[in-house]
């Protein structure tokens, strides 16, 4: 067809614009309209980058598996809150999801994912396990870089992580009473001795961390004498595949010292109360985030297990 007037072309061009838009919005109705809507948490960097903080995202989706990876698609964009920073790098690629269908999430970055910084690494796992276990059918998240796992700087695999699993200065916990049990030296520094103790724990940290804590306090028979020295400063504990690392500050070598059969019972006291919980069989020491191999006399290089000989 050649159209010849000009008024009429102008009329056919309009008319084709007009066709165009209606079928354009036709297709965004019809798209919203097989889409649900997700409002869910999002977590990002806060402002000095030290910790993680969440900010509401509206999320359309079509399924579950629709839903993890838009919910990762939004996390990758960036924060919208002013005083949140980015917690994945901008070079980063998602390259898979799989195991949406279980519940058990495994997502796989690209090698841009990793930044060098282990701890700001470790921030970013956990503000992808949290953003995703938001939603209600994901109890577990693991995240691995081209198919590979993501290790600590003492060496462990950071595996599946629930939203239990990641505590924050702002969230809301629960707290109650639970006992313990503690083993310190008797006087005479030949056996360890039972002690029971009902301490308030919250799901703010885990129970092995009071544990230590207790420890250093000392105990309250005064038949007892004291495992550690009460300046010890213990920096973090964390459980993995039934290992507990226990990182103390680096003056834990100095301050502890002494004959060999004191530092076995401050060793054993500690091996021997945490293995008193069902989820840890072996305990490994770190001294500010590192395996070191002497402790006075004794190697600390290695994993403990428990000792039933030296308990009284």
């Amino acid at each position: 067809m050649i159209i010849k007037n000009k008024k009429a072309l102008i009329i056919v061009i309009a008319a084709l614009a007009a066709a165009v838009i209606a079928a354009a919005v036709f297709g965004i109705i019809r798209r919203d309209y097989n889409t649900e809507k997700y409002t869910g948490e999002l977590y990002f960097f806060n402002e000095s980058s030290t910790s993680i903080e969440s900010e509401s995202r509206e999320i359309r989706y079509r399924n579950a598996q629709d839903l993890a990876e838009n919910v990762i698609i939004e996390l990758m964009k960036g924060p919208s809150n002013g005083k949140h920073q980015r917690i994945i790098e901008k070079n980063a690629e998602l390259i898979s999801i799989s195991g949406v269908e279980t519940g058990n999430a495994v997502v796989n970055f690209s090698a841009e994912f990793v930044t060098g910084d282990n701890a700001k690494d470790i921030l970013a796992v956990y503000a992808v396990v949290k953003s995703l276990c938001a939603i209600d059918n994901i109890e577990s998240v693991k995240v691995v870089i081209d198919g590979k796992d993501i290790y600590t700087s003492d060496g462990s695999i950071i595996g599946y992580l629930t939203d239990q699993d990641i505590n924050l200065p702002t969230d809301t916990y629960n707290s109650e009473v639970r006992e313990i049990t503690l083993y310190f030296p008797d006087k005479d520094g030949q056996k360890l001795v039972k002690e029971i103790r009902s301490v308030k724990i919250t799901d703010q940290q885990p129970i092995a961390q009071y544990i230590i804590n207790e420890l250093i306090k000392g105990p309250e028979n005064e038949e007892l004498s004291p495992a550690l020295s009460s300046d010890t400063v213990l920096l973090s504990v964390e459980t993995s595949d039934n290992i507990c690392f226990v990182n103390f500050k680096s003056s834990f070598l100095d301050k502890n010292t002494s004959s060999a059969e004191k530092e076995k019972m401050t060793i054993y006291a500690i091996v021997d109360s945490l293995t008193e919980l069902d989820t840890i069989q072996r305990v490994q020491f770190l001294m500010d985030g590192k395996r070191v191999d002497t402790f006075g006399n004794i190697n600390i290089g290695s994993m403990f297990g428990r000792d039933e000989s030296i308990i009284g």
